[in-house]
């Protein structure tokens, strides 16, 4: 990935002060995802909570109703009120890995991303953008770059993933 000119290097300790990590944190999501073999794009929405090292329950209402619930330990996937999957940490190490990164994106735990990524800041006012870059092969894998924009709080989340695929998660109506 190359970042842009006017982002530096930062430390997580140079990014704490940018965010808060409630313990509770709830609102709606829109999710735009480009397939680059497609030239299409697909967009979900729905709403969230996170309840820091608990849970992330991700709740899609369009256009298909579904639950998606992450833990510490395990991932599962919900719809009709029927699981279609289960994944537990204890039977895939992969598990764990994703729920990090996740639980660490939702609030900006910057200690917890960083044995993942390496970090660039750029500030403008209140807001900022934090560009993520794997330094971790299992997540290169995944994504080649990550960027989370805000201000107080996480606003977009952008995976940029193999093959020129994307994905933009945008956050409204957030509450604590």
């Amino acid at each position: 990935m190359t970042f842009p000119l006017f982002a530096v290097a930062a430390a997580p300790s140079e990014l704490e002060g940018l965010t808060s990590a409630p313990e509770l944190l709830r609102g709606e999501f829109i999710q735009s995802k480009y397939i680059s073999a497609l030239d299409t794009e697909f967009e979900s929405s729905g709403t969230f909570e996170y309840r820091r090292n608990q849970s992330i329950e991700w709740r899609t209402v369009a256009p298909i109703e579904s639950v998606l619930v992450m833990t510490p330990d395990s991932i599962i996937n919900r719809q009709a009120g029927n699981e279609l999957s289960r994944l537990e940490g204890d039977s895939n190490p992969v598990v764990s890995v994703f729920s990090d990164i996740f639980f660490g994106l939702m609030t900006a735990e910057w200690g917890k991303l960083a044995q993942y990524f390496s970090f660039q800041l750029q500030r403008k006012g209140d807001s900022w953008t934090v560009f993520l870059a794997p330094i971790d092969s299992s997540v290169e894998q995944v994504v080649s770059s990550v960027e989370l924009h805000g201000d107080q709080l996480l606003r977009e989340v952008v995976l940029h993933e193999g093959a020129g695929d994307l994905t933009r998660i945008r956050f409204t109506d957030i509450q604590l």
